[in-house]
């Protein structure tokens, strides 16, 4: 109910107020009871900042753009800007912002951070977004996964925005001053420690659907195992009985069905494109219903609620890919993955063990260079930029990830 009561705020734009005597004591903040203490995250490796930093020393406009698999994400680059000598902005989705308290929203501006309608067309954003950059004092951090997916070594399809966020900024500035875009890779890794928790959770998770705890079965085999329960579950609720086939077949079935019903109701066809982004136009349009003057219709107020929640089932659904875990079941991948269950099945992630965070800022992509090499337009040049950041980060996760192995 939670989620469904912040669907009701008028949104409200929310710009940066950074504060430079504030911000180091609000980082330090941030750093001991955020990123350590809820998030136990007590180590971070940081490479590739030294050409970040020099190019923000020269006036730049960088925009930094990482992967998204974890709440601390933010908590720890606060962090590596605090160790780098580099002073970040954050643009933030508007949940972030109306979840917290009047004061909790003021320090976050104090910070740097600033709020975006992902679903809207947050033109207030934007224009922030691209004054920032154009400033060239601190490099903006944008997340373009958009969602939290919790697959620390898959990348989720990015969202074109943060591309053309950078391009169009680009637009009018002198010549001395070029637009970067930064892949970076974020990785948490869990120490051997972890594997311990495994099946005092693993039972929790299954008395909570009230099944007898199989202690006896390898932890893989009872995740699995699970999530063919939950999903079967959800299959009674929206399809009328569970659906037969392959675990990863059966996911991408009710996701798209979930979706397609929402299209159907909507705009009476089905549309192309991933599934985050057809979520996204959905809600968007959701939204725009609830803002206008519906109170006088309950019974359409709760469809429309009813539809965000099957709409919040597929973004669900679409962080579990099926197979992620079976591929390559390190203590990494099943504490990840069930990290993703309890915050689904009970409403809360648990860190039961200390992490470490790896942050690897790679090579600087010259934007300018970028379309001049490749004969594009500032409109043509947004997707190939944007395949390339993915190709990017998912280079440096898999890099990180062989050399996890290796030590």
């Amino acid at each position: 109910m939670n989620l469904l009561k912040r669907e009701q705020i008028k949104y409200v734009f929310r710009p940066p107020l950074y504060s430079a005597v504030l911000a180091p004591f609000l980082l330090w903040l941030s750093e001991v009871f955020y990123m350590r203490r809820t998030f136990d995250v007590r180590h971070v490796e940081i490479e590739g900042e030294d050409a970040v930093r020099a190019l923000q020393d020269q006036g730049h406009m960088l925009l930094i753009a990482p992967n998204h698999a974890d709440h601390a994400d933010p908590s720890v680059m606060c962090h590596v800007g605090t160790r780098s000598g580099l002073r970040f902005h954050f643009m933030a989705a508007r949940e972030v912002f109306e979840k917290r308290t009047p004061l909790g929203r003021w320090l976050l501006q104090k910070i740097g951070v600033f709020s975006v309608d992902r679903e809207g067309a947050d033109i207030s954003a934007i224009k922030m977004a691209m004054s920032l950059l154009q400033e060239g004092t601190h490099p903006l951090i944008v997340f373009p996964e958009g969602e939290i997916f919790h697959h620390h070594e898959r990348l989720a399809p990015l969202n074109e925005g943060v591309a053309t966020i950078l391009v169009r900024a680009m637009k009018g500035q002198p010549d001395n001053q070029k637009g970067f875009l930064v892949p970076t890779a974020i990785r948490f890794s869990y120490e051997p420690s972890i594997e311990d928790s495994f099946d005092s959770r693993l039972s929790q998770l299954e008395e909570r659907i009230t099944w007898k705890p199989r202690s006896d079965m390898d932890p893989v085999d009872r995740i699995y195992r699970l999530g063919r329960g939950l999903l079967a579950s959800k299959e009674v609720e929206f399809l009328g009985s569970a659906r037969p086939g392959a675990l990863v077949d059966r996911i991408k079935g009710l996701q798209h069905e979930l979706v397609s019903r929402v299209e159907n109701d909507y705009w009476g066809e089905e549309r192309d494109g991933t599934i985050p982004d057809r979520v996204k136009a959905l809600r968007a349009t959701i939204r725009k219903e609830l803002t206008d003057d519906v109170e006088d219709a309950p019974e359409r107020v709760q469809e429309l609620y009813d539809d965000l929640d099957t709409l919040f089932l597929a973004v669900q659904l679409y962080s579990y890919p099926g197979q992620y875990l079976a591929e390559d079941p390190t203590r990494h991948r099943i504490a990840e993955t069930l990290v993703k269950l309890e915050e689904d099945v009970t409403g809360e992630a648990v860190y039961a063990a200390p992490r470490k965070a790896h942050v690897r800022f790679g090579a600087p992509i010259d934007v300018k260079g970028f379309l001049e090499e490749g004969g594009f337009t500032v409109k043509t040049g947004v997707g190939p930029l944007t395949e390339l950041l993915a190709e990017r980060i998912q280079s440096m996760l898999e890099e990180m990830t062989e050399a996890d192995r290796t030590r």
